[in-house]
């Protein structure tokens, strides 16, 4: 790499199911269908060290795609072969393309993997650990990674820990600190669980400079004829109501983890406009953030 100043690049932005989704004609995924602009990734992250070393959030199902947008990103010729992956939760959109650094694809060795407990007994049960080995850090502790001028420090956090339990990851290098935030079930478990009142105060704490929160719907009213309990997250309007408008200081909000039916999926809609409005914005693949 000609630079090697830490860098994040984000590397997808929707829901674990992606826009546009299997089997759905809503606008949002015809859209997607009929203009590639619209279309979402799920969410992932691609951070370089200063070291040349590579380490991926998350592994989704549009991994080929996603390691040739963090090439590009970084003015490489051949897509990404990272050197460490680094995972939340075990929920299939955050995990699914796990198995593409096996032998049936990318023939991977030795890979480091930085997991909570939870995470990694779920990919032993499924036989999906052989290309990896982990992370070096004492097993009472959160998981952690360090290299190459990169902190990266996971914070448990609720969300429908059916599967495995949830973190949160802060990302930290010697100029940006990047909360990463893509799944929580509600603002109040949350704040409970690391001892805050408001968002707002909890980043101001973390020294956080930007923030990719999750923003999986607009509204409770999203999901016709579901309930909104068996995929709890928080509404955009309640993040909204509670972090401080961009306006006015604090982090930079980047909202991520888009659902399909979410209305910020469309740039021309009306909630697409508040975002803009409060000083906010609606996370892009491809875009850069300098550690």
């Amino acid at each position: 790499m000609d630079n090697l100043a830490p860098t994040l690049t984000i590397l997808g932005t929707a829901q674990d199911g992606g826009v546009p989704q299997a089997g759905c004609g809503c606008s949002n995924c015809i859209a997607a269908f009929e203009n590639s602009q619209r279309a979402r990734f799920p969410v992932s992250l691609g951070i370089s060290d200063n070291e040349g070393g590579m380490h991926l959030i998350e592994a989704t199902r549009a991994l080929p795609e996603q390691l040739k947008i963090w090439a590009n990103a970084c003015g490489l010729d051949s897509p990404v072969r990272p050197d460490s992956v680094l995972l939340t939760h075990a929920h299939l959109g955050h995990i699914e393309g796990i198995g593409q650094f096996g032998k049936e694809a990318m023939g991977c060795q030795n890979l480091t993997l930085v997991a909570s407990d939870s995470v990694i007994s779920i990919l032993q049960k499924r036989n999906l650990m052989r290309p990896f080995v982990r992370a070096d850090y004492n097993s009472k502790e959160k998981p952690n990674l360090e290299q190459g001028g990169v902190r990266f420090d996971f914070i448990p956090v609720p969300h429908r820990d059916d599967t495995s339990d949830t973190h949160a990851i802060l990302i930290s290098g010697e100029k940006k600190r990047v909360l990463f935030l893509p799944d929580h079930d509600d603002w109040e478990q949350t704040l409970e669980s690391v001892g805050y009142s408001n968002p707002n105060d909890w980043f101001q704490a973390l020294g956080a400079t930007h923030v990719l929160l999750d923003a999986t719907f607009w509204n409770g009213d999203e999901l016709s004829g579901r309930d909104m309990t068996e995929v709890p997250h928080p509404t955009v309007e309640d993040t909204l109501a509670r972090v401080q408008n961009g306006a006015l200081g604090g982090p930079e909000i980047i909202l991520i983890h888009l659902n399909h039916t979410n209305p910020l999926n469309n740039p021309d809609s009306p909630q697409s406009r508040v975002i803009e409005v409060a000083g906010h914005s609606i996370g892009r693949r491809g875009w850069r953030i300098d550690l």
